[in-house]
This record gives C-alpha cells, sequence and structure tokens, in this order.
C-alpha cells in the first residue's frame, strides 16, 4: 500500500512528463543530477534538497 505522498510524488512525474520534461531537461533545467531526479520521484531523496527542488520546479511554472 502506498503512502499519500509517495501517490502524489507518482502523479507528479506523470504530470510533468506531459508537460514535456523528460529526466535530460529535469537535469538540465534545475541542476540536478539524474540520480537526485529519479530519488525525488521514488520518495527517497534527502528532503532538504527534494524540497530545494520541487520550489525550484514551482518557480519555474511546472504544474506541481
Amino acid at each position: 500500500m502506498r503512502s499519500t505522498h509517495g501517490e502524489h510524488l507518482d502523479d507528479m512525474e506523470a504530470t510533468i512528463t506531459r508537460q514535456g520534461y523528460g529526466l535530460r531537461e529535469l537535469v538540465q533545467n534545475f541542476d540536478a543530477k539524474p540520480a537526485e531526479i529519479k530519488a525525488l520521484f521514488a520518495n527517497q531523496l534527502d528532503p532538504v534538497r527534494a524540497s530545494e527542488l520541487l520550489d525550484r520546479m514551482r518557480l519555474a511554472g511546472l504544474p506541481i
């Protein structure tokens, strides 16, 4: 059984992908490593770094 937070991250990944942001674009636009983006979507990234990346994504206008 998934947690609500985990389901949200799965939805977020799909939403971002539908907006045209694949792994490569996320890495380039948000100064992140591929492993960080993958960990973010798997809910395994350090909470401080996750918050930083999510804030940057929101500022860029991503619908998350």
